[in-house]
């Protein structure tokens, strides 16, 4: 018998794991990603990229039993994931993974519950479908050659997180799940775009909602006979001893990154060092005359606009995130507020701060998004702090009650008017065998008027 590939390899374990496989802290962390990404997308649920996507999706896609969250509209499984997954990125404050330098969550978690309304799954058949989401996606992700894949856009490989999640929900054979990811691989967005653009100025962002379409779209592809080219991963483009060098072992949720800020990941080590300058010293932002920040070259190269024109730009763009730091504080970061945009006294603070690329921190990302940031004053003096690791690392957790916290902020506008305050709760203490069903009920709503920053 010829000895099985990568991909058959993993699709064996995606389709054979079971719950008793999966360590229990990585399990219960799940449930905390889910809460994560739900939070995120309440925030996000009113922008006009969610808009757009839900309309356009259901015009594209048709009806269906999944839920548009935060509304009282259902949708086809795919229009529906996508529509969420759209939702939990708008603002840029969804969970990513440090190694893979990329966001999973979004993609693994919309998929994940769409496909499990479809199939009135239970609580732990959801999860387990969520772990091994998580697992593919940022296998596929640490895979790739550098040499072939220079781009850290997430899409490129978040579908194959969505493709599994939906397969795994469908009780697929190994075959199919093989296909699933092959297909979700070969049909997933590229978008060189994106980087020539320092990912600002677009509602694609990194091309995770797209991704979720065609990674459902690939499951159910494949469980219709639909085959993918079968070499992908033992070819020049990926390692196939590093996709399947770590099945079993779980690490993928381990190595997540959570954001306490609605911006870049590569800003927050930044805005972390800014907090504790600024809170040390007490300092005003008429205080500050000038900030230097030395990071890597994939944040010196973001859009940085002084004076974002948008939502979209602001999330992109150092100057402006210290400056909302330093002005407002933390707490009108998460989310960024729409007023933001029009305080001068943001954009002053913006206007006086430098960066440049720092080659001891360069050599390590991305394991690492270190910042090192000079705070000088009028009177010539000066403060500096560095952040290797920023808050929400894995080696810098936010643990389970700042997770919740955080969700209580994202869910304000949409609290008064469902019963998603008592969401994670519900999830936390569900019982294994119960149906999902009984808590995606919790999310719909009518949509309100949004006042955050689009």
């Amino acid at each position: 018998m010829a000895e099985a590939t990568a991909i058959e390899t993993l699709a064996r374990h995606l389709v054979s794991a079971t719950r008793s496989d999966i360590p229990d802290d990585v399990y219960e962390r799940a449930k905390d990603c889910v809460v994560d990404v739900m939070g995120a997308a309440a925030a996000g649920a009113n922008s006009s990229p969610a808009r757009a996507t839900n309309a356009g999706l259901t015009e594209l896609v048709g009806p269906g039993r999944s839920s548009v969250w935060f509304s009282d509209a259902q949708g086809g499984a795919a229009a529906a994931a996508a529509a969420n997954a759209m939702a939990a990125t708008a603002l840029d404050v969804d969970d990513g993974h440090r190694k893979a330098a990329g966001h999973p969550g979004a993609a693994v978690v919309s998929a994940a519950i769409a496909a499990a309304e479809e199939s009135n799954a239970s609580v732990e058949e959801f999860l387990c479908a969520v772990v091994l989401g998580y697992e593919a996606s940022v296998a596929a992700a640490l895979a790739r050659l550098p040499e072939h894949h220079g781009s850290t856009v997430s899409g490129r490989w978040s579908g194959v997180g969505a493709a599994v999640a939906a397969a795994r929900l469908r009780g697929v054979t190994s075959d199919v799940m093989a296909n699933a990811i092959l297909v979700a691989e070969q049909h997933a967005p590229r978008l060189t775009s994106a980087q020539l653009h320092g990912f600002a100025g677009s509602d694609v962002k990194e091309g995770i909602s797209w991704s979720v379409l065609t990674g459902i779209a690939a499951a159910g592809l494949a469980a219709h006979g639909f085959k993918g080219y079968p070499g992908t991963f033992e070819g020049m483009l990926y390692d196939a001893e590093l996709l399947v060098g770590d099945l079993g072992k779980f690490q993928a949720i381990g190595g997540l990154f959570f954001k306490p800020y609605a911006c870049c990941r590569w800003i927050h080590a930044a805005m972390d060092c800014l907090h504790d300058i600024v809170q040390s010293w007490q300092l005003k932002p008429e205080d500050i005359s000038r900030i230097e920040v030395r990071t890597f070259k994939n944040a010196v190269r973001l859009a940085n606009a002084v004076e974002p024109k948008s939502g979209l730009e602001a999330q992109f763009s150092i100057p402006f995130c210290l400056g909302a730091m330093a002005v407002r504080g933390p707490e009108a970061l998460c989310p960024l507020d729409r007023d933001l945009l029009s305080d001068s006294r943001i954009t002053d603070v913006a206007r006086r701060t430098h960066i440049a690329e720092d080659p001891g921190i360069e050599r390590l990302f991305p394991a690492c998004t270190a910042a090192i940031v000079r705070v000088e004053l009028p009177d010539a003096s000066s403060f500096e702090r560095r952040a290797d690791t920023p808050l929400g690392d894995p080696t810098n957790p936010m643990d389970r009650v700042q997770l919740v916290r955080k969700f209580k902020r994202l869910i304000a506008e949409v609290a008064g008017s469902c019963d998603v305050p008592w969401f994670p709760e519900a999830l936390f203490s569900a019982p294994p065998e119960s149906r999902l069903s009984g808590l995606t009920s919790m999310i719909r709503c009518p949509q309100p008027a949004s006042a955050r920053l689009q």
